[in-house]
């Protein structure tokens, strides 16, 4: 009536589709005793430690599949996901892809709370989205903000071969990576995925995986294991070489 937007009816419809994620993975930390390193005895030990991670997840089928980022369950042991009324699953990996940062989960049941995919492709800068995810471990948060743009590349590792997020400026930190980025509508339209900052937590932008790439990687991880990626079937030799 004050003709501010209403985001509580968007936010009531996805948040029940958004996880907690919890990894625990062994690492193996090099040891030096005080007393070998002062006297000479070169005493390095190699133990390993079992370190818990957390993140976000979103259901995307009533029967438990759920798409997070690789970069949150990668070298885990143990997955476990909460959900937002606090049952918790073991879940099982299906399939990660580094290349687009994605992981496809499984957990066991039906009838799972889900989101439903919105189309990515049509949002427009300055569009309304909300970013829901588990913050510094604080689940079920939802921030709003706006498309601040489209397309961008370039913004993670070089590991990540196909680069096309969606640029935000709702509130992200460490916790909502995996996490959902939703439309006024409640539909998933990306995976948020990464902050650009220079101390680690939420500086202004965030970006999200499109929901266009996300989907098709998460549909591949569920056929075939892998990501089908298309193969350019001809070499080009070095020009020197035909002189």
């Amino acid at each position: 009536s004050q003709g501010y937007f209403d985001f509580t009816e968007a936010a009531e419809k996805a948040v029940h589709g958004v996880v907690h994620v919890k990894t625990k993975a062994v690492r193996e930390q090099v040891v030096i005793n005080p007393f070998d390193f002062f006297f000479g005895f070169g005493g390095e030990q190699v133990i390993p430690r079992e370190q818990v991670g957390f993140g976000s997840g979103v259901i995307i089928s009533k029967d438990g599949y759920i798409i997070t980022n690789n970069h949150v369950i990668e070298g885990a042991t143990e997955v476990s996901v909460t959900l937002n009324d606090e049952r918790e699953f073991t879940a099982k990996v299906v399939g990660a892809d580094a290349q687009s940062d994605i992981a496809l989960l499984k957990i066991d049941g039906d009838n799972f709370p889900y989101l439903s995919f919105g189309n990515s492709d049509a949002l427009r800068v300055g569009e309304w989205v909300l970013a829901i995810g588990n913050p510094f471990n604080l689940t079920s948060t939802v921030t709003a903000g706006i498309v601040s743009a489209k397309n961008r590349t370039n913004i993670v590792g070089e590991n990540m071969g196909l680069q096309s997020f969606i640029q935000i400026d709702a509130a992200v930190n460490p916790g909502n990576s995996g996490g959902a980025l939703v439309n006024t509508k409640g539909e998933l339209v990306g995976i948020n995925t990464a902050i650009y900052s220079e101390t680690g937590n939420f500086t202004g932008y965030a970006f999200a995986i499109p929901i266009s790439i996300a989907g098709k990687v998460a549909a591949d991880l569920k056929e075939y294991g892998i990501v089908q990626r298309a193969v350019l079937g001809i070499q080009v030799p070095n020009i020197e070489y035909l002189k």
